[in-house]
């Protein structure tokens, strides 16, 4: 009885081992930042916040075009102010943001589904997938700061205090979407690139700044990293599954 469930438990783990993909990236991340209101002549932000790494494993189906995946990701949260081009000096050059990186720490870890347009014995691939995501802040212990260490202080803008910075643990699922391609050499080695769109998170930093604008006093400027990120990255990986002949 026992070689029986020793053979058939050794089977499973050669299947599984055979149907499985595992790979290392690594890219930059765009983040989008809500204000509400912005400083006066500002914009709001979706622009390369940090870079993160990223690891994924892809498990493959026999004769299927579907396969199933999980990743893990790692990243700083990263929140911006900016201002009109000349409407801040400092640092003897004209200042366009103000900025709050390494408050949180992000950690994310997605399952989806992935699906081969190309055909299965071609060596170049491209894959969009869908899936959901647990996606975890915590906070770092660090302050706001700043990018020159100068206040808000003209010639347009000049901050009545300074600016805070806050940060805060979430914890959410979010929907994600996207899409992989790229090349398979030698059979096992896969070098890729992965576009992926993460949508509705929580905020999980804030900045706010009271000041007045051409000496009249302003709304108070509150800015949060918030809703929407797009991530780009380039990975290699290895395919225990040799699907390629």
């Amino acid at each position: 009885m026992l070689k029986i469930v020793l053979f058939w438990l050794s089977m499973i783990i050669s299947n599984s081992l055979l149907s499985q993909s595992l790979t290392a990236s690594f890219g930059p991340i765009f983040t989008k930042t809500n204000a509400n209101p912005p400083v006066i002549n500002g914009k709001e932000d979706f622009e390369n916040t940090d870079y993160m790494f990223a690891f994924s494993y892809e498990h493959f189906f026999k004769n299927k075009k579907y396969s199933l995946t999980g990743s893990y990701s790692k990243y700083d949260g990263c929140t911006f102010i900016l201002f009109e081009e000349g409407g801040y000096i400092g640092g003897g050059g004209t200042i366009l943001a103000k900025g709050y990186c390494g408050g949180v720490d992000i950690n994310r870890y997605d399952l989806g589904v992935s699906y081969l347009l190309t055909k299965s014995n071609k060596k170049i691939y491209v894959k969009p997938f869908l899936g959901a995501a647990l996606q975890v802040t915590c906070k770092t212990g660090w302050d706001y700061w700043s990018d020159d260490g100068l206040p808000v202080n003209g010639p347009d803008y000049f901050e009545l205090e300074p600016i805070s910075g806050e940060a805060k643990n979430t914890t959410q699922i979010v929907p994600t979407v996207g899409l992989r391609m790229g090349f398979v050499f030698w059979e096992r080695i896969d070098f890729g690139l992965s576009v992926q769109g993460v949508y509705a998170f929580k905020p999980y930093q804030k900045m706010a700044l009271k000041y007045h604008y051409k000496g009249v006093i302003q709304p108070t400027a509150e800015y949060e990293s918030t809703g929407t990120g797009l991530f780009v990255t380039l990975g290699v990986g290895y395919r225990f599954a040799k699907l390629i002949k």
